[in-house]
């Protein structure tokens, strides 16, 4: 008799996706980005004041 393995966990590819490793690397600049705008904005706002 031949055995069949079919405890297909060992075969699944549990590796990121692309587009997961994009955004963990893409999302830190757009946030520190963003926050530099924000802080140029502000600060345009007070010395229009």
């Amino acid at each position: 008799m031949q055995k069949y393995y079919d405890n297909l966990d060992d075969y699944t590819d549990t590796r990121p996706s692309k587009l997961m490793e994009f955004t963990k690397r893409f999302m830190p600049a757009v946030i520190f980005i963003g926050s530099i705008a924000l802080m140029f904005m502000v600060i345009g706002a007070l010395e229009t004041l």
